[in-house]
């Protein structure tokens, strides 16, 4: 697999089956080189057939289709799209309705603001939809026009709205001075669950509670008192019992492992599955309402499992060496649907109407992959690491590997970094087939502080970012060479987001590596407190926020890898999006600065208008051609030819030298 085709690799999202079960419809990426932008498709395919089935929606050019939500009758689904005549202050998205059999669009909604989510009422009479509050006309035109600033986090607040499909009206249904998320509808249509926050900054979601609304009384009910966000809330069959997950334990206290909780309006919260090494990932009701099915990260794999509530029996549904993902269940029709990840397969859409039988897949876009691709090699690995901990990895084979031979090892720690590698790893931004097809082997360690393994893993960050993560990393590659796989000659080091961070801490703390790329990572700890729009955790890993009395401050520069960024010694590449608010890119570019003052080869790019993952194909692609060239060069000795796209390429807009540009480079020697 070369970096054009993984940046080319079709990525499936949003899978949806009508509900009498003959229509699946679902999201595929395409790679549009030309407009320089990855474009989603809707698809379409009649289960009776097995074929696919066209729909009129044609987007504009260089747009996306949006997801689907089907009526209960199946005759057709609402889709959101941007009107075609707007007054020009409200061109944002609507809600419009496709009919199956009529191939007709017709628009529902002409709302004032975006409308962003969409609720069916199960008897069909209409929907609830989701929108920001809506804003004075005068302050959008002036807003347009360059002649206001808005308020540094000024994120309108969201309202619930409710369609009538008999008189084409819509009417507020939840909207005050606070905004919604994750709405879900009970399976009588009589009451909506919502999360209330005080406003719609990302870190308030950790300050939500969660409200029932009754249709026939037109009120909200408070069913939390808590200090803690709860996501995904969801009513009992019966509307007697609320469940949802938390990052708490049976105390409410903060920062712990993902868990499922159970209560009623009296009752205290009821944890479930606390000694249980596994993250809740998702869950549903079963169609008694007697169980829940949750699905369940216990670190390299994600399956699916079932939870008895009266006997607290865990069973598991799926098993292998997989990553169950985008997973979604109907009780009506006690249908789950999901996508597979496995080291051979991105994701194909499966479906299981029968637990004894398992999931059957619905999709094959990667039906030709064995014909097209040489995928790599797959296995759990383990070590002992500091204090005797028991640590895990996902280790990938290089392509046409040789037993008793030696490969360079490219180490990729994972985001977060409350989360973990699985089975599977098909981003862009670590590329694992393009490595192991390069000739390289790779190790992705799930080091403490990841979920997936309990709380006291999870925890060992709690009052220290830097105890033993990094030391889990570093036995994690001794292993591998103690093993016989890889060179120590020839270590690499990269990772994103939190992988990041712990680039920048390994580069200070060793000088082991040949080579390093550091993609949006946190230099400074005190700075980027105060500049990412998510904090929330950092406070329990330091101890405190830096703005209280007597703060912690000591705590987060000694854990800052700028504080020892004279030791680097390691050729060092940094990537950042220029728009990045989740590590802002002051992080790189300290980061880059303190490196460059060694005398250290290094180079710093910064995405124009990126977020904090790269979105645009041209800098994935360029990503990915640099950093095979600094690791050929600096740890092969050998050149490398980079990757470029085909003929639809050459007469884009995009089309630069995708090894010197694509994004800012800040002057540094390269290899």
């Amino acid at each position: 697999m070369s970096p054009v085709d993984m940046i080319e690799m079709p990525r499936l999202s949003n899978g949806t089956l009508s509900p009498d079960g003959r229509y699946f419809a679902y999201l595929r990426s395409e790679t549009d080189w030309t407009e320089n932008r990855i474009i989603h498709r809707l698809k379409l395919i009649d289960q009776t057939t097995g074929a696919p089935f066209e729909t009129m929606i044609v987007p504009a050019v260089g747009e996306s289709h949006s997801r689907v939500w089907w009526k209960p009758d199946s005759t057709g689904f609402i889709f959101l799209k941007k009107a075609e005549e707007q007054d020009a202050d409200r061109d944002h998205q609507q809600a419009f309705f496709y009919h199956l059999d009529q191939q007709t669009t017709t628009q529902l909604t002409a709302h004032g603001e975006a409308v962003l989510d969409i609720h069916w009422s199960p008897d069909g009479a209409g929907f609830y939809f989701v929108a920001a509050q809506q804003q004075p006309g005068s302050s959008r035109r002036l807003l347009k026009a360059g002649w206001l600033i808005p308020p540094f986090e000024s994120n309108a607040n969201r309202d619930i709205w409710y369609f009538d499909l008999d008189t084409q009206s819509a009417r507020s249904v939840v909207s005050g001075d606070f905004s919604i998320r994750q709405v879900s509808v009970s399976r009588d249509g009589g009451t909506l669950t919502y999360s209330r926050v005080p406003d719609h900054r990302f870190d308030s979601a950790y300050r939500g509670e969660v409200f029932v609304w009754h249709r026939d009384t037109d009120d909200s009910v408070r069913w939390t008192g808590n200090i803690h966000g709860e996501a995904m809330p969801q009513l009992s069959p019966d509307g007697s019992s609320l469940a949802y997950i938390a990052t708490v334990n049976e105390e409410s206290a903060p920062f712990y492992e993902p868990k499922v909780f159970i209560k009623t309006v009296a009752q205290t919260p009821q944890r479930l599955l606390s000694r249980e090494p596994m993250e809740a990932l998702s869950f549903a009701w079963d169609p008694s309402g007697e169980g829940l099915f949750i699905l369940g990260n216990t670190g390299l794999r994600a399956n699916l499992y079932h939870y008895d509530l009266a006997s607290e029996e865990l069973r598991q549904i799926t098993r292998g060496d997989q990553n169950v993902t985008n997973w979604t269940y109907d009780s009506q029709t006690d249908t789950h649907i999901a996508r597979i990840e496995t080291a051979q397969n991105p994701g194909e859409f499966q479906i299981m109407r029968d637990q004894n039988t398992g999931f059957e897949p619905i999709t094959s876009e990667y039906a030709d992959w064995p014909e097209r691709f040489l995928m790599p090699r797959q296995e759990r690995v383990s070590w002992r690491a500091r204090w005797g901990a028991r640590i895990e990895g996902l280790l990938v084979y290089p392509v046409g590997y040789q037993p008793g031979q030696r490969y360079p090892l490219v180490t990729i720690t994972h985001g977060g970094p409350q989360t973990s590698s699985r089975f599977g790893t098909w981003f862009a931004s670590s590329y694992v087939p393009v490595l192991a097809g390069q000739g390289y082997m790779v190790l992705l360690p799930n080091h403490r502080g990841g979920t997936g393994y309990g709380d006291r893993f999870m925890r060992d960050m709690a009052g220290r970012y830097f105890r033993n993560a990094h030391h889990d990393v570093m036995a994690g590659i001794d292993a591998m060479i103690d093993r016989g796989l890889a060179d120590p000659d020839r270590l690499i080091k990269m990772g994103w987001s939190a992988g990041g961070h712990m680039v920048n801490k390994l580069i200070t703390h060793t000088d082991r590596f040949k080579v390093a790329s550091s993609g949006a990572g946190a230099s400074d700890w005190l700075s980027m407190h105060g500049e990412s729009d998510s904090r929330f955790a950092r406070q329990f890993i330091f101890g405190g926020t830096p703005f209280e009395r007597d703060a912690p401050r000591s705590q987060y520069t000694q854990d800052s890898p700028l504080r020892n960024v004279s030791r680097v010694t390691t050729p060092t590449l940094f990537f950042v999006g220029e728009n990045d608010t989740r590590v802002p890119p002051t992080q790189s570019i300290l980061m880059y600065r303190g490196v460059r003052a060694t005398g250290t080869p290094t180079v710093l790019y910064q995405a124009e208008d990126e977020p904090h993952n790269f979105r645009k194909p041209a800098n994935q692609l360029f990503k990915i051609n640099t950093e095979l060239d600094w690791y050929a060069g600096f740890a092969l000795g050998e050149p490398y030819e980079p990757d470029l796209p085909g003929a639809a390429y050459q007469n884009s807009p995009a089309n630069v030298d995708l090894t010197q540009a694509g994004a800012d480079a800040v002057e540094a020697p390269s290899p």
